[in-house]
């Protein structure tokens, strides 16, 4: 009787002993897990603070990216537009330059005969297949004190269609010019445009400047050959 006493009392010290041990470690296992969840929550909330941190800097790196790529357009900007305006400036220079050469030449033009001079001819393209603009400036050199006229006469010699061909300035200005008239007393600047035969390959062009008026005067003749700067 006794014996069973006991082995009841063992049994019930050994169920206790169970239910003890299974309500320690289910307890621990919470502990533990809410210790653990505690944790993972602070660390997400560390990494969320440092992910909001991170998407301020990059959205300060994007401002940053833009305002330095406006700035880089914009000294782009500027520096082509000083570079265009020191262009347009040294033009100006060297056109003035050439503007001072060109009256010195005429108030003291040195070793130079005196009387009727072609200062400057040139040819430039036009917008059509054997049109050319033309600019021819005259002077009057040290016997400047009086006007002097007279007319211009152009003979431009070549091919054409295959022949050899001469062309005057009727054949090549419309409507058809004779001569260029002229009538100044230090410089004059004839300008105007001419248009040759499709079929005229043009290599020489003679100009013959005729002064009018008392005295025997001697007609200036100076050739060039074709092409022309810019023809």
């Amino acid at each position: 009787m006794k014996r069973a006493i006991v082995t009841r009392l063992v049994a019930a010290a050994a169920v206790a002993a169970l239910l003890y041990a299974g309500w320690w470690l289910y307890d621990l296992g919470k502990v533990h897990g809410v210790s653990e969840l505690q944790a993972l929550r602070s660390e997400n909330t560390l990494l969320e603070r440092r992910n909001d941190k991170l998407d301020r800097t990059a959205e300060k790196l994007r401002e940053r990216v833009a305002i330095l790529e406006r700035s880089s357009q914009i000294d782009r900007q500027a520096a082509q537009s000083v570079k265009s305006d020191l262009g347009q400036l040294e033009e100006e220079l060297q056109a003035a330059r050439e503007e001072v050469e060109f009256y010195r030449g005429i108030v003291a033009p040195g070793d130079v005969n005196p009387g009727l001079h072609i200062h400057r001819f040139t040819l430039e393209n036009g917008a059509g297949d054997g049109e050319y603009h033309y600019d021819l400036v005259l002077t009057q050199l040290k016997r400047n004190d009086r006007y002097v006229s007279g007319e211009v006469d152009w003979k431009i010699s070549g091919t054409l269609a295959g022949e050899p061909g001469i062309l005057t300035l009727v054949d090549v200005t419309r409507p058809a010019t004779q001569q260029l008239k002229f009538r100044f007393r230090y410089f004059q600047d004839l300008a105007g445009t001419i248009n040759l035969p499709e079929d005229f390959e043009a290599d020489k062009v003679v100009l013959t400047i005729r002064p009018e008026g008392k005295g025997k005067k001697e007609p200036v003749v100076q050739q060039f050959d074709w092409p022309l700067p810019g023809a």
